[in-house]
């Protein structure tokens, strides 16, 4: 079952895709629609290749992420703080496990996965963001996970400030993502974990493929583990910055 398996990776119903980006960005310039459009195109170039071995960005700091297990797989939680004082983006990260002995495996080194699976799309001066792994493999209870924080490899050009994406639970299950700003966003990323007694017991991601200027959706989180009566706690990081 591959890396994705069991998770959450949902596309919004009704989303639009790359191409209707000139119909849905309104008066905003040529060139900055065609440096979404390159953008977008070397993130999916990027995610066909198998990811480079990753070197620890200093200006990132990584706590030991939290593994989830659960029948249908595992959950990898992982807690980033940018120490710089601008905002960083398209960071790679290696996420695998290390047994007690033997050399460690990864999880995320392998071609065509999401790019959001081996990246983080960004994170503003000075924040701290989750950003959450799912696989559909059984991490045993004896092996510990490990994070690299990489250099990007791609430079997306961001301003001083990150496009404000809400995203909020709703009664009915479903998470509610808002675009308060205008800027439109493409395979948005989505996180949820949930916390009970302080404890990370359950966790999950999933996609929107396209949210657009002031624009709303639902989607649903799956997650792995039981988040039965535990705080639901979701990020969702932006991925187009001008």
């Amino acid at each position: 079952m591959g890396p994705s398996a069991r998770g959450a990776r949902i596309r919004a119903a009704g989303t639009a895709t790359l191409p209707a980006l000139v119909l849905l960005t309104g008066c905003v310039s040529t060139q900055r629609i065609a440096a979404r459009a390159r953008l977008v195109d070397a993130r999916i170039l990027a995610s066909q290749t198998v990811p480079a071995a990753v070197r620890a960005d200093p200006e990132i700091s990584v706590a030991r992420p939290v593994v989830v297990r659960a029948t249908g797989g595992s959950a990898i939680v992982v807690t980033l703080r940018n120490d710089s004082a601008h905002v960083l983006s398209d960071l790679p990260l290696s996420v695998g496990i290390r047994p007690r002995r033997g050399r460690p495996a990864y999880l995320n080194r392998a071609a065509n996965l999401d790019y959001f699976q081996t990246h983080v799309a960004s994170i503003a001066p000075h924040a701290v963001v989750t950003w959450v792994f799912t696989t559909g493999r059984r991490v045993g209870s004896s092996l510990r996970a490990f994070a690299t924080v990489g250099f990007p490899q791609i430079q997306s050009v961001a301003g001083p400030d990150l496009p404000r994406i809400a995203v909020s639970a709703l009664r009915s299950g479903a998470v509610s993502v808002v675009n308060r700003s205008t800027i439109p966003q493409y395979d948005l990323p989505v996180y949820a974990v949930a916390v009970r007694g302080g404890r990370v017991v359950a966790a999950g991601e999933a996609t929107v493929a396209h949210l657009g200027t002031h624009g709303h959706t639902t989607l649903t989180v799956a997650l792995l583990g039981n988040g039965r009566g535990a705080a639901l706690h979701l990020t969702a990081l932006p991925t187009i910055f001008n």
